[in-house]
């Protein structure tokens, strides 16, 4: 796979993950953060983006 870009389903279970596990340590504010990102990637899958830039 190219390392220029990043596929989002991946990125997403890698997010959700580290939301998860920030969330089991009472880290609220990095959970907080992971899940944000996971839901921003969650929309673009839903628009039909299979991939994002890595620049």
């Amino acid at each position: 796979m190219d390392n220029r870009v990043i596929d989002c389903h991946i990125e997403l279970k890698r997010l959700r993950d580290l939301q998860f596990e920030s969330d089991f340590n009472d880290d609220h504010e990095a959970s907080n953060f992971y899940r944000e990102k996971a839901e921003y990637i969650q929309s673009l899958i839903n628009n039909g983006t299979e991939h994002i830039p890595n620049f």
